[in-house]
């Protein structure tokens, strides 16, 4: 090809184009241009290695740190007397990077596990201490940076401990860690723990299994507020089981077991759960299938769990595993090691339909020898969307190394198009190339970028769109400190003179005069009014459209109370008139919304990760309120707090600060939550506030608001920025009026 208009066809449409395959291509699989003009399968990528430690490791664990989109990986450093070892991790489209290792317990350790507390933002390691007769420990890290730092110990076993799993109880807001108590028969054990600032402290031991354990796997369960067990159970020759434990303020009780395997389970067992699918997914070693790597799938209720038919990555594929869950491709990923020549790190997507499960065609992270046996983790940057793989890897000296896994491949530059038959490796085939020539533009300049918009024409530069969070930028921010310490939401009056806050820290709703409409840095403190006789701990807030009314809900009374205003929009002439219980929905009310007319009503709630929906007979009367149905958001956020609409409600933004992110869902038909789905749009603000609570919007939309508890300030961003659909360039002028346009997308 010498120009683009050998490439694409006179007037658009599609081009059957000859290119030779690198590797064998499937009928119509979509390829990329590569460097060397071959064409190439799009397909997961693999980033080159990334040491962390140059030196031997072992025994490790690692979390994502979604305060801070931080990966973080914790070992016993061989290089130290197996001293504790953290260090953060950035991951950067397929790459990672890492800040320095810090020492979190100087002693040697044979059993390490992980956790975030997406609650305090902490990352809580786990861990029996060589230095104390193997007792069990935890501590609490806080990430900074590319940093952590420690608090001070907790025990929660002073006895010989070993075999130890953890996870985070995201409703009672607890660590529950399960391990084999050595000092006590080697009895399965389990404790739960509480998280205050830097320390951990823990309620009393509760024995799920009078007989030794091993190999013990937690994942929580938030849609069922349960967390699930998954241990071998070696008094019962090695089967694998699963019970279903209930946090209780500081202890937990477990419901039977149940089988996953009735035969000797061998090298590890791990679990996540898919919140996709609202499934538990363990992964673990069948002894009775000659130790092949097998999936199973779990359906929690109540007290107990149900498991599917179980399944084998592939033939020969024995070893060990760690699981991680993909929420943006909703898939359970296997990373494993394969226990034959060349005893590769490999990693393999699998999809959970009902009881189900199947696997894609695992492909190679590492092509050298690893080591397996819990000397490997994987872990899920929702941030990235990409896959941390960490392991030992023998075949280098065994120094602790990590690779970044793109399950999306990265088409956005190169890609040219889809093949139009099955094409062998080095042989030429036809590749259907999309795009055009067009000759019905005219006034463009040659080499100059032009913006698609939403209608279809062609601008210079991009059209602003009011809500477009993609395209947010941050501009100011005014601090509420001086008021309360743990500002919970916000806002405005109909022209954005007038901003209100409402805190925790004293139970009031404050009033704040703005000389320039929906500008916060014109912000200054007027009045404040307290809602504390009805409720202790105030989250949400909203007026009706004239101010007259004013709503609040909390997570103390589980109550929407409203209040009449004698002056719109002065909180001064506040009086409480009639409250309405939501507890039967949720018993952690959040957020608050209403239509415009007050006939509907939208509770957010962090018990259940959902958005609720109420009916009005009396509009903006919530005593003639009545329930209809509810939409989740806990694929997205895990603690919701805020939540508004844009006036149509055919677009919900949903933020807390379990991901510090901002989230958008589309409404097919305005203000019906049934007719919901995520965009797959958001817009995090964590540069800002690590700690979200609530949101809102001027007006037009052309401005956005984020309150949190963490810089105790209200964040103002600016949402029209440069948004258009694609872009192209305007090429070769044929004559006076005519060009060429290549097709981006």
């Amino acid at each position: 090809m010498s120009n683009l208009s050998e490439l694409l066809p006179t007037g658009g449409g599609q081009n059957a184009v000859n290119f030779v395959a690198s590797g064998t291509l499937a009928s119509g699989q979509a390829v990329a241009l590569k460097t060397d003009g071959t064409v190439a399968a799009i397909s997961a990528q693999v980033s080159s290695d990334s040491v962390f430690e140059s030196a031997q490791i072992l025994y490790l664990s690692s979390t994502f740190d979604s305060a801070n989109n931080k990966v973080v990986i914790f070992y016993a450093d061989y290089g130290n007397s197996q001293y504790g070892t953290a260090i953060v991790g950035t991951v950067s489209g397929t790459a990672i990077s890492f800040g320095t290792a810090v020492v979190f317990n100087s002693a040697s350790h044979n059993s390490i596990s992980s956790t975030f507390d997406n609650n305090a933002n902490k990352n809580i390691v786990v861990y029996n201490d060589g230095g104390a007769s193997n007792n069990g420990k935890a501590i609490v890290g806080t990430v900074s940076g590319t940093s952590i730092s420690f608090g001070s110990e907790g025990t929660f076993n002073a006895a010989s401990t070993t075999n130890i799993g953890s996870a985070f109880d995201s409703t009672a807001n607890k660590v529950v860690v399960a391990f084999r108590d050595d000092g006590n028969s080697d009895y399965g054990t389990a404790v739960v723990g509480t998280v205050s600032g830097t320390s951990i402290s823990f309620g009393s031991e509760a024995v799920f299994e009078t007989n030794q354990t091993s190999l013990h796997s937690l994942a929580y369960d938030p849609d069922e507020n349960k967390t699930v067990l998954n241990y071998r159970h070696d008094g019962a020759s090695g089967h694998g089981k699963s019970r279903v434990g209930t946090v209780s303020g500081t202890s937990i009780s477990f419901g039977s077991a149940v089988t996953f395997n009735a035969a000797s389970t061998t090298s590890w067992i791990s679990s996540v759960y898919d919140t996709t699918n609202n499934k538990i997914v363990v992964g673990y070693t069948d002894g009775g299938n000659s130790s092949l790597i097998t999936g199973i799938v779990g359906t929690v209720s109540s007290t107990s769990i149900s498991f599917g038919t179980s399944q084998i990555i592939g033939a020969g594929i024995l070893g060990s595993t760690s699981l991680s869950f993909d929420s943006g491709n909703n898939k359970v990923n296997f990373f494993y090691y394969y226990q034959a020549s060349p005893y590769s790190g490999n990693i393999v997507a699998a999809t959970v339909s009902g009881t189900s499960i199947s696997f894609a065609t695992p492909f190679v992270v590492q092509s050298t020898q690893i080591s397996g046996a819990g000397d490997m983790t994987s872990v899920y940057d929702s941030n990235a969307g990409r896959v941390v793989a960490a392991y030992r890897h023998i075949a280098n000296s065994q120094y602790g190394t990590a690779n970044v896994i793109d399950f999306d491949g990265n088409p956005s530059s190169n890609f040219i198009g889809i093949t139009a038959e099955a094409i062998s490796n080095t042989a030429t085939g036809a590749v259907n190339v999309y795009g055009g020539i067009n000759t019905a533009q005219t006034g463009l300049t040659i080499a100059s970028d032009y913006y698609v918009q939403a209608d279809g024409s062609l601008a210079a530069g991009a059209t602003s769109i009011p809500y477009d969070i993609a395209g947010s930028t941050y501009v100011q921010s005014f601090s509420v400190a001086s008021q309360d310490a743990n500002p919970y939401n916000l806002t405005f009056n109909n022209d954005g003179t007038k901003m209100f806050v409402v805190g925790v820290t004293g139970d009031n709703v404050y009033e704040y005069a703005l000389s320039t409409g929906f500008d916060v840095s014109t912000a200054s403190y007027t009045q404040a009014f307290s809602v504390a006789s009805q409720e202790t701990n105030p989250y949400g807030l909203v007026f009706n459209a004239d101010g007259t009314k004013m709503f609040i809900c909390g997570v103390s009374a589980q109550n929407v109370n409203e209040y009449a205003l004698s002056t719109g929009f002065n909180v001064s002439t506040a009086s409480f008139t009639r409250l309405f219980s939501v507890s039967s929905q949720d018993t952690a009310p959040t957020g608050l919304a209403f239509n415009a007319a007050g006939t509907k009503m939208f509770v957010l709630g962090s018990t259940g990760k959902d958005v609720n929906e109420y009916a009005l007979s009396t509009g903006f009367n919530v005593s003639t309120a009545s329930y209809t149905q509810n939409f989740s958001v806990s694929a997205q956020e895990t603690s919701p707090t805020g939540m508004v609409f844009n006036p149509t409600g055919t677009q919900m933004f949903v933020i807390g600060p379990g991901a510090d992110t901002v989230f958008l869902y589309t409404l097919s038909a305005g203000f019906d939550v049934s007719t919901a789905s995520y965009s797959g749009t958001s817009f995090s603000v964590n540069a800002q506030e690590v700690t979200p609570r609530g949101i809102a919007f001027s007006a037009e939309g052309t401005k956005m608001y984020i309150v949190g508890s963490s810089g105790d300030d209200v964040n103002e961003y600016s949402t029209t920025q440069t948004t258009f659909v694609t872009t192209v360039k305007a090429g070769q002028a044929v004559s006076a009026t005519t060009i060429n346009m290549k097709d981006l997308t």
